[in-house]
């Protein structure tokens, strides 16, 4: 899908249980793991509001980034549907930077791989569209792929990258927000 999308910004993996699946990428080598503890929101899934809670961490090896969600039990959410489906977890989504969302949704429909929206995040004081799920039209638990705006999180996800480049094993589990913040805090001192 590269071909039609452009290099993926992440790939993210959706697993029952947190540490279980933090465990199984440490296994591997690879770090530090970039942690939000507790994540929610309104969203809209399949057409309906529906309020959503997951735990969420990034993480680097080389350039590949790994988003690792498990979401709160019970939930209505893509996270929660994926589960059911899929009861040990597995790649849930691949996302892209998409500056037009409706352009690239009728780019890939007249690429033949029309793309229906399942999820639809938005900014709820501007009702500006953050970010929008897609899966594939008439596909059976596919691997759904996710546009989003680049720029806001650009330093987040390099500061990140170093992060990981620069790992010496210690510290493997950090909380994400400072970075996070510091990073948000220079899009807008350059703005």
């Amino acid at each position: 899908m590269s071909r039609l999308l452009g290099k993926p910004a992440h790939q993210c993996f959706v697993y029952p249980h947190f540490d279980a699946a933090l465990e199984k990428f440490a296994a591997g080598g690879i770090g530090p793991f970039f942690v939000l503890d507790e994540i929610g929101g309104m969203g809209d899934y399949r057409g309906e509001k529906h309020a959503f809670s997951a735990q969420v961490a990034f993480v680097y090896s080389g350039d590949a980034c790994f988003e690792i969600i498990a979401p709160k039990p019970g939930g209505i959410s893509a996270y929660n549907a994926f589960l059911e489906s899929n009861p040990y977890g597995g790649l849930h989504h691949i996302a892209y930077y998409s500056d037009d969302f409706a352009a690239t949704l009728a780019m890939m429909e007249r690429e033949g791989r029309a793309l229906e929206v399942v999820v639809d995040m938005r900014d709820p004081a501007t009702d500006f569209q953050i970010e929008i799920y897609c899966e594939p039209v008439g596909a059976d638990n596919p691997v759904l792929y996710q546009l989003m705006h680049p720029g806001m999180f650009d330093g987040w996800f390099e500061a990140m990258r170093e992060a990981a480049a620069t790992w010496d094993g210690s510290d493997a589990i950090r909380d994400a927000r400072p970075l996070m913040m510091a990073a948000l805090e220079g899009v807008g001192a350059g703005a």
